[in-house]
């Protein structure tokens, strides 16, 4: 009797334990036997890449719960969660070996049993949207693996050069997502520039400053708005700024010329990127001048930027210090060396900063052929050092030059 008693409760305990389970989506606890489970059972992976303080994260996490979301990821897929705030050594080689860069969180990835990425998407918090995902990850014809081939055999429509783009995005392929932006953008509707398809389609998309997108609405800035909602709402020339800062990092921006440089100031001011473009641009400006030997206006940027409100005595020994080590200018030399004594003359001038002011005086003297007073600076540096933890490895080799 006990022992039908036992068996009865047994059958009942597991059922119950798979209504449960069937509640809420099933995440495997290691990376590599979900993978192994995936090839095993010829499934694909889903990964559900996330961050615990992630709010839109923490919204979908609740969806995992929903019958609906639990029903269709279980039986389709093997499910593993990442927590990129606890990466493990595991999952920190499968990411390397993927080469996978995420722009953030949430991102949802699906992978076959071989660690392909077939699929990904950046989900909303909604249940609909997230079985939706699920449903084009398995649809060989929809998912983003196949958006590469399209694009290759010919296929220019926008929503493929879209996918492309994001696809490119997550990989990092920055110099392929301008060729797709330039594409969507000759592809897309001149007469619907001025929509908000327009504006999200240049946010999503495009990552330089040489694009239609962007040229157009840089013109038309002023009618750029409702385009966002919630907390985003009249932020709408962030996109402006955001392909600014990527064009500034860009491959390209080391090859503007003089004229190209102003031009971008004047776009930066604009945007209200920075009331000050100079300090994003003086390196490559201050070059290109005194390679047309226009040394005063060369002179005239660095005046402004070391004389500038809120500047700072560490910022002020990085643009000395850069400036030591462009082709020499006399003119130019004899400007650093006398900036270099109203900096050491400020009432906050201190060690380290105060140290390396004094090597650079020294450094500048030398390359001035000025050796009597180039010592004396280099021995106020070595004993400003002294007592701090100023690194002197870099005053040894002036020091040698000074000596013989």
């Amino acid at each position: 009797m006990y022992r039908d008693l036992y068996l009865f409760i047994s059958i009942w305990a597991s059922l119950f334990c798979n209504i449960l389970s069937a509640q809420k989506v099933v995440f495997e606890s290691n990376i590599d036997s979900a993978f192994l489970k995936a090839k095993q059972e010829n499934k694909i992976l889903f990964l559900d890449y996330y961050s615990q303080t992630c709010h839109i994260c923490q919204a979908i996490s609740i969806h995992f719960a929903n019958p609906a979301v639990a029903n269709f990821y279980n039986p389709n897929f093997i499910n593993y969660k990442l927590n990129v705030d606890q990466i493990t050594d595991e999952e920190q080689n499968f990411i390397n070996q993927a080469g996978l860069k995420p722009p953030g969180v949430p991102v949802f990835f699906f992978f076959d049993g071989n660690k392909k990425l077939v699929h990904f998407a950046v989900p909303p918090p909604e249940v609909k949207a997230i079985v939706d995902i699920g449903h084009t990850a398995l649809d060989s014809n929809m998912r983003v693996e196949n958006v590469e081939r399209k694009y290759k055999s010919g296929n220019r429509s926008i929503n493929t050069l879209v996918a492309y783009s994001a696809y490119l995005q997550l990989l990092k392929k920055d110099s392929m997502v301008g060729l797709i932006a330039d594409e969507i953008y000759l592809q897309f509707p001149k007469n619907q520039l001025n929509t908000k398809k327009s504006y999200l389609t240049m946010r999503s998309n495009v990552n330089s400053i040489e694009n239609g997108f962007y040229k157009y609405w840089l013109e038309h800035r002023d009618s750029m708005v409702n385009f966002e909602e919630g907390k985003y709402q009249g932020r709408e020339k962030e996109a402006l700024k955001n392909i600014m800062t990527k064009s500034l990092s860009s491959k390209e921006a080391k090859n503007w010329d003089l004229k190209k440089l102003r031009e971008v100031k004047s776009q930066m001011v604009a945007i209200d990127y920075s009331p000050n473009p100079d300090m994003f641009l003086w390196e490559t400006e201050v070059k290109l001048l005194l390679e047309e030997s226009k040394v005063d206006e060369a002179i005239s940027i660095c005046e402004k930027l070391l004389t500038r409100e809120k500047s700072s005595i560490k910022g002020d020994v990085y643009i000395l210090e850069t400036l030591l080590d462009f082709p020499k200018n006399e003119k130019l030399y004899w400007q650093i060396s006398k900036w270099i004594d109203d900096e050491l003359a400020k009432p906050e001038c201190k060690a380290p900063e105060m140290c390396n002011l004094n090597y650079l005086k020294s450094k500048c003297l030398y390359d001035l052929n000025e050796k009597t007073d180039a010592k004396f600076f280099i021995e106020r540096a070595v004993n400003c050092a002294k007592g701090t933890d100023t690194d002197v490895n870099k005053y040894k080799e002036l020091i040698w030059k000074l000596n013989f």
